[in-house]
């Protein structure tokens, strides 16, 4: 990774640390970490990225280190507006090209509205950018996350695990994705969550004449 990703990804941490943004302000959820989002989002549109041509992977790695920046540990529902902002006066102050900060600050600005994928022509880098955003934490992190989130309710079964997965990871839903390396991402992350469902349901022998007794 190009040390200047290392110098945004340091800035980024210290300011959410600074901002109360670090952790998730819902109590069940402490485990999860917005900078180690930040990073895999990162992680997910390098994957999306490799190979392909015509794509601005400098504006698309740094929107993603930047996206979420501006999350506190309240109002979030404005946090994309506030991540543009951060990211301006960051890049303002190091005098970074104007072109280049206007590019990156619309795709902040806007990685939020996930519907913008049913939309044609909006380019490879947004297109990415919601895509890495809607692929982290699913497949076996969505696993995990339900049972930590599980064990945070004080959880007092197997099957309430059980049962929240499917309602959650392993929700039936459309595959949201658009570029076929995404896609296809999607849907392994699918499988692997349908078939742990399926192996844990036998395993506690969900739906047979013993469960319920």
């Amino acid at each position: 990774m190009e040390e200047r990703y290392m110098e945004y990804l340091t800035y980024v941490k210290e300011y959410l640390t600074e901002h109360h943004g670090l952790a998730s302000p819902n109590p069940l959820h402490p485990f999860r970490s917005r900078f180690q989002h930040s990073i895999r989002v990162l992680h997910w549109c390098m994957r999306l990225a490799e190979g392909m041509e015509h794509v601005d992977r400098e504006a698309l790695y740094t929107a993603a280190i930047f996206h979420d920046i501006g999350y506190t540990d309240q109002n979030n529902k404005s946090h994309a507006v506030r991540s543009g902002k951060a990211f301006h006066a960051y890049a303002a102050a190091r005098q970074m090209d104007p072109g280049f900060i206007w590019k990156v600050e619309r795709l902040i600005y806007v990685h939020s509205n996930k519907s913008l994928l049913k939309k044609p022509d909006i380019g490879l880098e947004l297109t990415f950018l919601l895509e890495a955003d809607l692929l982290d934490e699913e497949g076996a992190m969505g696993i995990v996350w339900d049972c930590m989130a599980m064990g945070n309710v004080h959880a007092d079964s197997y099957a309430k695990a059980y049962f929240h997965i499917m309602e959650n990871s392993n929700k039936e839903e459309p595959n949201p994705m658009v570029s076929e390396r995404a896609r296809n991402y999607w849907e392994e992350k699918k499988k692997t969550v349908a078939c742990f469902a399926d192996l844990l349901a036998e395993d506690l022998m969900i739906g047979s004449r013993y469960f319920d007794i």
